[in-house]
């Protein structure tokens, strides 16, 4: 699809400005727990309702070094019946480097223009809800590119996007963060509308069952019953 090479620049974006980052730190330590976080990444599927992953970039091992992240996908989905194109990206890692590199530091240096930041809450099965932040990102010139950007952790008590992960996460023995990201040719769209929303109905599930430890209860649940949106 003619969108599917701009989302591709998109994660190569938020992958490329964590290389400084975890360079500098040299902090990376793979516990146990991290690898085992880290191998159940695989076990992501790549079909999720009528979206199948395919295209999957590989990073190489420098690359996974200095980003701090044990385990990765960097997939993106299409829907041929409806024509669209929806890109993934999930790092794991220790909290000092997963919560670094968001969207408002990167996406400016390669020359797009960052939307107003807003909150946006995605309920999905019985009882469960994310919290992600979302913006538009745009880009003018001879290769003009518009994306929709969604962003949140995993941590031990679910999908959420605070305004200062680094702070509210520090705690956590480790994370993951989800990028959710579309081309959307420059029409203006809801976010709640947008296709990454009715997308995430299948993904997240998807992703709470690939990564919950087994023995414990998996992290997005709520003692509350949230009625399906």
């Amino acid at each position: 699809m003619k969108n599917t090479s701009r989302i591709v620049v998109a994660m190569v974006l938020i992958i490329g400005t964590g290389l400084v980052h975890g360079a500098w730190t040299s902090r990376w330590r793979l516990s146990p727990g991290l690898a085992r976080l880290a191998a159940r990444l695989n076990t992501v599927p790549e079909v999720l309702g009528d979206w199948k992953a395919t295209s999957k970039r590989e990073l190489p091992q420098r690359e996974m070094a200095m980003t701090g992240a044990a385990g990765y996908i960097s997939r993106i989905y299409t829907n041929p019946t409806k024509g669209l194109a929806v890109s993934v990206l999930l790092l794991s890692g220790l909290p000092g480097d997963i919560t670094t590199h968001t969207p408002d530091v990167c996406y400016p240096g390669a020359g797009y223009t960052l939307g107003n930041t807003e909150n946006f809450e995605r309920k999905y099965g019985a009882d469960q809800r994310a919290e992600f932040q979302t913006a538009m990102a745009s880009r003018s010139g001879a290769n003009p590119s518009y994306l929709r950007l969604y962003w949140a952790w995993r941590s031990s008590k679910g999908w959420s996007a605070p305004q200062d992960a680094r702070w509210a996460l520090a705690a956590e023995p480790m994370l993951s963060k989800l990028y959710v990201v579309r081309e959307t040719g420059g029409a203006k769209i809801d976010p709640k509308d947008d296709p990454c929303n009715e997308f995430m109905t299948h993904l997240l599930p998807a992703l709470d069952s690939a990564m919950s430890d087994p023995t414990q209860q998996p992290a997005g649940t709520s003692t509350s019953v949230v009625p399906e949106s």
